[in-house]
């Protein structure tokens, strides 16, 4: 894995209680949409219930994650996939499945630092440079996840982060930054990859943000 998954490019879509049969409608004159959840592992039907428009994304063509029963699944496919389209039918089927989850120290990951939370980035200048803290402080198995032991020399960290960056500068993806694992601190001017970090002057490396 190269990159956490950006949650900005994630709809989110809370349903309320969900029955196995349609709910009556409370309003004739207000539209609703026929909402029928299929669980794709068994390909059988979850639920089927009414809801507003408003309730629902303009479009599902993008990632989209619902919040069923207090677990995350993951919309797979769609019909129709735009609010146009099925307000105009009435009818929305979604095919979920359930989301696997990974255990942190099975992932591999390209960098060594991460931000404290996600969309970090937005707002900065070329010039901001923000924290960053060390994943290995965070991991039970350091070296299954292909990250330095916490007790690790600065030299041996950098080492291994500059390796890590050689893969990810191998992989074009928009919004990089550049950060040093050394001194955690990061920025999002690609520009600046390789130059020499302010503080301790070691070359800066590619960074995802989070």
């Amino acid at each position: 894995m190269f990159m956490l998954q950006n949650r900005s490019q994630v709809t989110y879509l809370r349903l309320p209680a969900l029955l196995k049969t349609s709910t009556c409608w409370q309003n004739k004159d207000t539209t609703h949409i026929i909402l029928t959840l299929i669980d794709d592992d068994s390909d059988s039907v979850m639920a089927s219930l009414e809801m507003l428009p408003e309730e629902l994304p303009d479009s599902f063509e993008i990632n989209s994650l619902l919040q069923v029963a207090a677990e995350e699944r993951s919309v797979i496919h769609a019909e129709p996939v735009t609010k146009a389209e099925f307000t105009k039918s009435g009818k929305l089927t979604l095919r979920i499945c359930k989301v696997q989850t990974m255990a942190t120290e099975a992932m591999c990951f390209s960098q060594l630092d991460i931000t404290e939370g996600f969309d970090e980035n937005q707002g900065l200048g070329a010039d901001d440079w923000i924290k960053t803290r060390p994943l290995n402080a965070t991991l039970n198995n350091t070296e299954a996840s292909g990250q330095p032991p916490r007790d690790a020399d600065s030299d041996k960290v950098y080492r291994v982060a500059a390796t890590l960056s050689v893969v990810r500068e191998s992989i074009p993806i928009e919004g990089d930054g550049v950060y040093c694992p050394i001194c955690h601190i990061a920025n999002i001017d690609i520009g600046k990859l390789h130059t020499p970090c302010p503080n301790c002057c070691r070359g800066l490396l590619k960074f995802g943000w989070a």
